[in-house]
């Protein structure tokens, strides 16, 4: 029986966690100057500006972040082309320890500040399982509570997935019937998402039991010995193949699948692996297993939360939640049933309205879903979520509307057509539409991909210009 210990896994999961980190500041990088920079929608400079002036002084580490320090746009930038230079010498196996801790500051001093558009659940992931994996090259091979450690966290993130939809009550989830409208109700469908919606009801909901199979029952076999961890990882990774594969989801898919790598032994990577040799160094093994037992118990804790929410358990948990190395986790807990958009048109007469086009997102009906990922294509999910409720507009969604009435080409080059590239809209409006995938044969009549209701127009936006008095 192979020893929980492991040789290999100090020496490949850094390297291929730098794989994930190099696709999440890749995806940041070429969007970063539209999102966060000084003629963005969500200005980082201007949040901090705003945090410094707020009625008391900053507590600098409820905000952990460089950009204190500048946050101008070529900061930002930089940012992101250095993660992508780090992960590029840790994907190489250059010293692990130094990267690992600077990609880790690097990419929590962007979510940290990045509101809206950086509160994606693998974005919280990527930090936490990145602070777990600072401590874990000093000591190899890898001690056994380490490897506990590791596999324990992957049963609690993914019993945590399917705990949160048995636990909210919704019907729809109870009914069996999630997946008749998740495909087309998501926030980015990509093209076989339209096929998968097109399945029977039965195996509709035969597809449903599997996944809730999948997200309770098989997490428990990453505990057990090595046949059930075997049977584990094969099923994780169909799992995440299958996510992957009707929908986008950024590198989520790429990082949960890495997270399944400690569920291997040495035995069985050491077939593929030319393996460095080291002997235990004693006081590294010490220290590394006491840490890695304080994640176990934050572990622990997370689980009680997801049936008591004590305030005892909860306290203690918030002073360290501006650096995320324990969160919450669960997507889809309650499951969407309509797709309601929101179309953004521009005009510069108020009669003769042209509609922008974005990369990802559903728009023309006869434009096929889109495959993203991994990358993260933040504007046009955050527009789902503004969808959700369709009778407001959120904050930032205004300050968006702002930017394309000033026509600042920063946020007009995340969107696939800017129909006004010279000159400005005069008038916004925002337009509601309820989306459902079309059937086979509206396919083959009308050659769309989706059929669309008008639900309802707000009043067009124009920029208000403030003259400063004489």
């Amino acid at each position: 029986m192979p020893l929980l210990s492991q040789q290999f896994l100090p020496w490949l999961f850094p390297r291929l966690l730098g794989v994930v980190y190099f696709a999440a500041f890749w995806s940041l990088l070429v969007q970063v100057r539209g999102l966060f920079g000084s003629h963005g929608i969500l200005p980082i400079a201007s949040y901090l500006a705003a945090i410094r002036e707020g009625v008391r002084k900053p507590d600098y580490l409820d905000f952990p972040t460089i950009f204190w320090l500048n946050s101008g746009d070529r900061a930002l930038v930089g940012g992101c082309l250095a993660g992508l230079l780090l992960s590029i010498l840790l994907i190489a196996g250059a010293p692990p320890v130094p990267l690992l801790i600077l990609l880790w500051l690097l990419y929590l001093s962007y979510v940290s500040v990045g509101q809206e558009f950086l509160a994606y659940q693998w974005d919280t992931l990527l930090l936490e399982v990145g602070f777990m994996t600072i401590f874990l090259p000093l000591a190899s091979p890898a001690p056994p509570l380490v490897v506990f450690a590791y596999r324990f966290f992957l049963f609690r993130f993914m019993i945590s997935a399917g705990a949160v939809k048995l636990l909210s009550g919704d019907p729809i989830w109870r009914s069996l019937t999630a997946l008749c409208y998740h495909y087309q109700t998501q926030p980015i469908p990509n093209r076989p998402a339209w096929y998968a919606h097109q399945m029977p009801l039965s195996i509709q909901k035969l597809s449903t039991l599997l996944t809730l199979l999948l997200e309770v029952g098989a997490p428990i076999l990453a505990l057990g010995p090595e046949p059930a961890r075997l049977a584990c990882l094969a099923l994780m990774i169909l799992l995440q193949l299958l996510i992957a594969g009707t929908g986008n989801y950024g590198f989520f898919n790429l990082l949960t699948i890495v997270m399944c790598l400690p569920l291997l032994d040495d035995g069985l990577a050491g077939r593929f692996l030319d393996l460095p040799q080291a002997l235990p160094y004693e006081p590294a093994v010490i220290a590394v297993s006491v840490v890695f037992g304080i994640f176990i118990i934050l572990n622990l804790c997370q689980l009680v939360l997801l049936v008591h929410r004590g305030r005892w358990l909860i306290r203690p948990l918030m002073r360290i939640s501006q650096f995320m190395i324990t969160n919450h986790y669960g997507l889809f807990a309650v499951m969407t049933t309509e797709r309601y958009e929101f179309v953004i048109e521009g005009s510069l007469d108020g009669n003769q309205w042209q509609e922008y086009e974005f990369r990802w997102k559903p728009g023309d009906p006869q434009r096929p879903p889109r495959q993203a990922a991994p990358h993260m294509p933040r504007l046009d999910w955050q527009m789902w979520f503004a969808a959700l409720d369709p009778n407001r507009l959120e904050p930032w969604l205004k300050n968006f509307i702002v930017r394309l009435l000033q026509g600042h080409r920063e946020v007009t080059s995340l969107l696939a057509v800017n129909p006004f590239p010279d000159t400005p809209p005069t008038y916004i409006r925002v337009t509601v539409y309820r989306y459902n995938f079309s059937d086979y044969h509206q396919r083959r009549r009308e050659s769309i991909w989706w059929s669309r209701t008008l639900i309802g127009r707000f009043q067009p936006m124009k920029l208000q210009i403030h003259k400063q008095p004489a």
